[in-house]
């Protein structure tokens, strides 16, 4: 199952069937006849590639993980300041919680909600080097404390923008990319240690 050292498989069309299966069916319902009617090719031919369904599950994961990464690292990259990055990636997170809050649990599952209850650890590993690199240069530039621990300050960013996708909304509007960016901005640099809003001078985003 997730977590047990398996080969990675590298990317193929079969592979993004196996993960589109496993997001569409969920881990209990997931089979390789399955990833076979969706990539349109025997099972034989899955479990010659893929291995067993254990095996499929794991790669699986480990593509949406990937994928879920990149697209997060794609977003942040058009910005020049820590909240602004951490920022954007809330208004992603905060997009993708919407569509998938009309679906029923386990039938087209959002992906970060799989990736947590089945492949955290490389969600989390991942999450780690995106983030950390990030808050190196950021300490670099004075917009987070100098003593601050890189791996904890990641970890507190990683924290914080995974509960966009797990917690419902309470004062903050989930809906309106604005008023994401804005709390983010107001608040997740001051737990690091670092300045106050009117000091990192945030430049404002357009909703």
């Amino acid at each position: 199952m997730p977590g047990d050292q398996e080969p990675r498989i590298p990317s193929t069309p079969l592979l993004a069937a196996a993960a589109e299966t496993l997001r569409q069916l969920g881990p209990r319902r997931f089979s390789l006849t399955a990833v076979a009617e969706t990539a349109g090719v025997s099972r034989g031919t899955v479990h010659n590639i893929l291995g067993t369904r254990d095996a499929a599950i794991t790669a699986a994961l480990d593509h949406l993980s990937a994928g879920f990464i990149a697209t997060l690292a794609a977003e942040i990259s058009e910005h020049d300041t820590l909240a602004e990055q951490a920022a954007a990636a809330a208004v992603l997170i905060s997009a993708h919680r919407r569509r998938s809050a009309s679906t029923p649990r386990g039938i087209n599952q959002s992906v970060l909600i799989l990736l947590l209850e089945h492949g955290n650890e490389e969600l989390i590993r991942r999450s780690g080097e995106l983030w950390m690199p990030l808050v190196r240069a950021a300490k670099q530039r004075g917009e987070v404390a100098a003593e601050v621990d890189t791996g904890l300050a990641s970890e507190w960013i990683m924290r914080v923008l995974f509960s966009f996708e797990l917690l419902p909304p309470i004062r903050v509007n989930l809906d309106s990319p604005r008023s994401v960016r804005r709390f983010v901005c107001d608040h997740i640099i001051a737990g690091l240690g670092g300045a106050s809003r009117d000091t990192q001078q945030v430049k404002e985003i357009p909703a």
